[in-house]
């Protein structure tokens, strides 16, 4: 039998668990038991149906902290980590950059726009500031090559010394930007058309066989409006491989 080598870790608080629900049927639909998926949570939450186990910690109450608390608690398992929104399905399995020297991999934000920075709180370090300038990178995608959780703990040390409203909104991307400006060199890049294949609208069967043979292996459901797309993807992800088989 196989070592298996990669991990896919993925955070959710709450007990409406049918978003993470489908992320895990998709990993499982799309690699088997070839990878190892875990869930990173608090001691309240619902084991997800699929899952190698559950990694349960106490968290903070605010969300943005409790994220980054549970990656920086997460003792690493495998050689890779993969960690990913909740609010995600695979489409292909999942294939890793290995590039020496480089141990850490994150997703650009390809779409730059005004940032409000009136919503949902007033956020002074966004004043006439665009995304690209404050948050370049998502949180949706981030891999890890050996132990790296010196990371996550630096990031989670940033979130804490900013303003409360960064522990509700916005203090992982943010956290992670101040993290990484000065240091650029050290950071590779996952294809956000590979790793975080953005979805705003329902897919017909031909365009997500069209985003299947591209070699996107991780479709984003980015926003409330996009997780109603969830369920009918998930019903054509198991008819084309349905086919394949």
């Amino acid at each position: 039998m196989n070592k298996i080598n990669k991990t896919i870790c993925f955070f959710w608080i709450g007990n409406k668990i049918e978003i993470p629900q489908f992320l895990v049927q998709s990993i499982r639909l799309t690699m088997g038991d070839s990878i190892n998926v875990v869930q990173l949570t608090n001691h309240e939450t619902k084991e997800i149906i699929g899952v190698n186990s559950v990694k349960r910690f106490d968290l903070s109450s605010k969300i943005m902290v409790a994220r980054l608390q549970s990656y920086a608690f997460y003792e690493i398992e495998t050689d890779y980590t993969f960690f990913c929104d909740a609010d995600c399905v695979f489409i292909n399995k999942l294939s890793l950059p290995n590039i020496e020297d480089i141990n850490v991999f994150l997703s650009p934000r390809l779409k730059d726009f005004k940032i409000n920075y009136n919503y949902p709180e007033h956020y002074e370090e966004f004043v006439n500031k665009t995304a690209n300038e404050v948050m370049p990178f998502l949180f949706c995608a981030i891999a890890t090559k050996g132990n790296q959780q010196f990371f996550f703990k630096n990031l989670l040390e940033i979130c804490l010394k900013l303003p409360e409203r960064f522990h509700r909104w916005y203090g992982d991307q943010y956290s992670l930007f101040l993290e990484t400006r000065e240091k650029l060199k050290k950071f590779g890049v996952l294809d956000p058309k590979i790793y975080q294949y953005e979805i705003k609208e329902i897919l017909t069967p031909k365009k997500l066989e069209q985003i299947m043979r591209s070699g996107s292996q991780l479709l984003h459901f980015k926003g409330p409006k996009s997780k109603i797309y969830i369920e009918q993807t998930m019903a054509l992800l198991n008819y084309f491989l349905d086919k394949r088989i």
